[in-house]
């Protein structure tokens, strides 16, 4: 089959800012046509802020939104920058593990970053009542 065309990246905006107030992040964008049995969008995002690349997410799904898991939010006051991408996959065939292989269907997005505070621990008890 033909490639598919980037995804159309629709929300958050770019450059929008998330803070603890925030309980959940979804990244949400446009449908690139229906997609086939074997065929998944990839979400790939990355806390660049952190600067060592461990901070990453990368999901395969079928629907065309995605809820950012809890786990990347940072654990403190400083906004960190999330980068995140879309682009569709292939499933063609399995690792000897029984893992899923995917290829490129397709052009990536354009990429777009968002800024998500969380808070320390310490900092998350409750003000005592007079």
């Amino acid at each position: 089959p033909p490639p598919y065309p980037a995804p159309h990246l629709l929300l958050p905006r770019d450059g929008e800012a998330f803070s603890l107030a925030n309980d959940s992040v979804t990244l949400q964008w446009a449908s690139v046509g229906e997609l086939r049995e074997n065929e998944r969008y990839q979400v790939t995002i990355e806390d660049i802020t952190d600067g060592t690349g461990q901070r990453r997410d990368v999901a395969y799904v079928t629907d065309t939104k995605y809820l950012v898991p809890v786990s990347l939010r940072p654990q403190e006051t400083t906004p960190h920058v999330m980068r995140w991408f879309v682009t569709v996959v292939r499933q063609e065939g399995t690792t000897s593990r029984g893992e899923p292989v995917f290829v490129s269907g397709g052009s990536a997005s354009i990429k777009r970053d968002f800024t998500w505070s969380g808070s320390p621990a310490s900092s998350a008890t409750a003000t005592p009542e007079p």
